[in-house]
């Protein structure tokens, strides 16, 4: 059966970035998309009919044009748009009920971020029946909506006199990549004898990677027993589609809280032997869900620190972050470390339900 995604979209740049990702992810899965667009109210069904509304019609087009831009991204990909008239986070997820995955966009950090908890994609995030994925704007969108913000000043700054480029320099086409500096010394006419005659070496490769051969993205996947398994089936599935390699971080304390209780004392005081005694007992719970995946690289990690700091650490430089969540019905109840996930990681954030 074809899989299904859904991207709720409402014009902002985060929503964007949302479904640039969502149309990927359909590509890799040969999935169908839905680019879902809510508004309070909806008017003539024609929206460039008689009587329809000027902003309504503008935001349609835009939609319309979001998709033709997926679609040429992606030749392959199926795009569809739907338009629905309510509550946004009542709608998406009672539309996520007919999907296998949900992407929606995310604030970051900032003041805005504070304010998670009432925000559409939480409120999601906490009923959806399916997976669903936050994604934070790009910087390449910041960027670009900073420079139109600032039109008049980067016009002004074009009318200026160009600078003049030394003699001897290459001048770059701005659809030119970028040349490094040591590119150019090793091109460049040199003295006999300056030490500018020596060869430039290319940079080391990173340890462990194959010279030539990119490295697959890296899915960090939060790991608390049991109810993980879900999670981590996700993770692994993931990698195995987009030729990733798959963290299975668990963070633990060294004094727990009940550690108050009179008389309690550590079994075992040595951090370092705790924490391969708690990777050997998760290296045998994902045994099964490894040997589902062969192809797949599963790391497993105990970090010390508590569940919060151990999960961010290790998705400091990851493609994609992974975390179960237990579904509810009412409020956006995600706990601390859901919500430190959404606010402080740069990579999209999944959040998978289970019992």
């Amino acid at each position: 059966m074809t899989q299904k995604i859904v991207s709720g979209y409402d014009g902002s740049p985060r929503a964007r970035a949302a479904t640039r990702w969502a149309a990927a992810e359909a590509t890799r899965r040969g999935a169908e998309l839905t680019l879902l667009r809510v508004w309070p109210r909806l008017g003539p069904a024609d929206p460039e009919g008689p009587g329809a509304d000027p902003v309504q019609q503008a935001e349609h087009d835009d939609l319309e044009a979001l998709a033709a831009d997926l679609l040429a991204a992606h030749p392959d990909l199926a795009v569809a748009t739907q338009a629905a008239a309510g509550d946004p986070a009542d709608l998406l997820v009672e539309a996520a009920a007919d999907y296998d995955l949900a992407v929606l966009g995310s604030y970051g950090q900032g003041a805005v971020a504070d304010l998670l908890g009432s925000s559409v994609a939480l409120s999601v995030a906490a009923r959806a029946a399916c997976p669903v994925v936050l994604v934070r704007e790009e910087p390449a969108d910041q960027d670009a909506r900073l420079v139109e913000e600032d039109a008049p000043l980067t016009a002004e700054a074009a009318a200026q006199a160009p600078v003049p480029v030394p003699a001897g320099l290459p001048i770059e086409s701005p659809l030119d990549p970028p040349v490094r500096d040591d590119a150019r010394l090793a091109t460049a006419p040199a003295a006999a004898g300056s030490p500018l005659t020596a060869a430039v070496r290319p940079p080391a490769a990173e340890p462990g990677s194959t010279p030539g051969i990119p490295a697959g993205p890296e899915i960090v996947v939060g790991l608390a027993g049991d109810s993980s398994l879900p999670a981590v089936e996700f993770a692994l599935a993931e990698a195995a589609r987009s030729g990733g390699r798959v963290r299975a971080v668990h963070g633990w304390e060294m004094v727990p809280l009940w550690a108050a209780t009179p008389g309690w004392l550590p079994t075992d005081p040595d951090a370092d032997h705790q924490a391969e005694r708690i990777e050997a007992d998760l290296d045998r719970l994902l045994a099964p869900a490894r040997a589902a995946h062969p192809g797949v690289e599963l790391r497993v990690e105990a970090g010390l620190g508590g569940a919060t700091g151990a999960l961010l650490a290790a998705a400091e430089h990851a493609d994609l972050l992974v975390i179960g969540r237990h579904p509810h019905l009412f409020g956006n109840r995600l706990g601390p470390v859901v919500h430190a996930a959404v606010r402080h990681s740069t990579a999209p954030v999944v959040l998978v339900p289970h019992d």
